[in-house]
């Protein structure tokens, strides 16, 4: 159930980085739009389509018995719980429109004013009612301001992204998680924007939803995805409606080859380590922030240390973006002003080519 690797020595940051071609024909800053796949990723999907294309309906077969398992595995041990309480999903938007139906006794639901909205899409219909908490104006959401909200709301869910998208800010997901059970709210989170990038252990911080696509911080492509139950809530789910959950969250075929890339990300993930990957990010966050107050670019949202993920919102808009487009520099307008992402593949070198355009 461990969602740790073993590995202990340093990854070499530039041989890592050979491996991800998108990172070494520009700089690439647009994680957080689409991950730059690794070629053994790549690789290892056409392997499986070339196993589709020979052997057809046999080899699909063996991928429904054996293949799908080894994934919800390897997701699994990723974090941190068994596969029982996983259910492979194409997205998480899909995910959730699925299992939104399962949550109807649950009507009320606190949401974050401006958080990602395909989170907010399946709760905004009956017999769901919203309720809104805003952020503070420099887009953070301490615990406190929650805490708030619950207790004036008394809501049954409170639906969440661990990452904001149009800030950067990471909220505590153990912290949030024990807050919802004090108060007896389902803790509901996205991690499209965290997950591979921050620390996920769904046992050790009590989570009871969390899903997420795989296409960004992952690097696995389009296609693929988790939901993740807490056994417990699982067995409040089946009782009411008297069915299965995880196999109708399941219901149909999946695509073989966009989960053999999950697969194959989720290992190279766990062999580089996740300690080593939170800490490369972290260092590389800290170079931009203090890079970029040097040269005089306000960090608008994402720069402190406390909340950071793995990216950030510096001052700019179409123009400045078009400008770095041109030198190279790939970002993204979103929230107030331009998306800078830094993932494990960056380097110091990325962040000096950013600094050389915006000065």
């Amino acid at each position: 159930m461990s969602n740790e690797s073993s590995f202990t020595k340093e990854p070499d940051w530039a041989d890592v980085r050979k491996a991800h071609p998108a990172v070494l024909s520009s700089t690439y800053l647009n994680t957080p739009s689409a991950g730059a796949m690794a070629i053994g990723t790549v690789e290892a999907a056409i392997n499986e389509q070339v196993l589709l294309l020979s052997e057809g309906a046999s080899h699909f077969m063996q991928w429904m018995e054996h293949g799908r398992t080894e994934v919800l595995q390897a997701v699994a041990g990723n974090l941190g719980t068994v596969f029982e309480n996983v259910a492979l999903v194409p997205n998480f938007s899909k995910g959730a429109a699925l299992l939104a139906p399962f949550l109807a006794h649950r009507p009320k639901v606190l949401v974050v004013n401006g958080d990602y909205p395909t989170l907010l899409a399946p709760f905004k219909y009956p017999p769901f009612e919203l309720v809104l908490v805003d952020p503070l104006p420099d887009g953070t959401i301490p615990l406190e301001l929650l805490e708030s909200a619950i207790k004036n709301e008394m809501p049954d869910i409170v639906a969440i992204s661990h990452v904001q998208w149009a800030t950067g800010y990471a909220v505590d997901l153990k912290a949030v998680a024990e807050l919802c059970r004090s108060y007896n709210a389902l803790s509901f989170f996205d991690a499209t924007q965290s997950w591979c990038c921050l620390p996920i252990d769904v046992t050790s911080m009590g989570i009871d939803v969390i899903g997420a696509s795989g296409y960004k911080w992952p690097l696995a492509g389009f296609g693929n995805g988790f939901f993740y139950l807490a056994e417990r809530v699982r067995a409040e789910l089946e009782e009411r409606s008297g069915r299965k959950l995880m196999p109708q969250l399941m219901a149909g075929h999946e695509d073989p080859v966009a989960f053999i890339r999950l697969k194959d990300a989720l290992q190279r993930y766990r062999s580089l380590g996740p300690t080593a990957i939170v800490d490369r990010v972290d260092a590389l966050c800290t170079l931009t922030t203090e890079a970029l107050d040097a040269i005089g670019i306000p960090v608008l949202n994402g720069g402190k240390e406390n909340g950071r993920s793995g990216f950030m919102i510096i001052e700019g808009g179409q123009e400045r973006l078009e400008s770095m487009q041109n030198a190279g520099v790939l970002a993204a307008l979103r929230g107030s002003g331009i998306r800078i992402g830094l993932h494990f593949y960056n380097s110091p070198e990325d962040i000096h080519k950013l600094v050389e355009v915006l000065k």
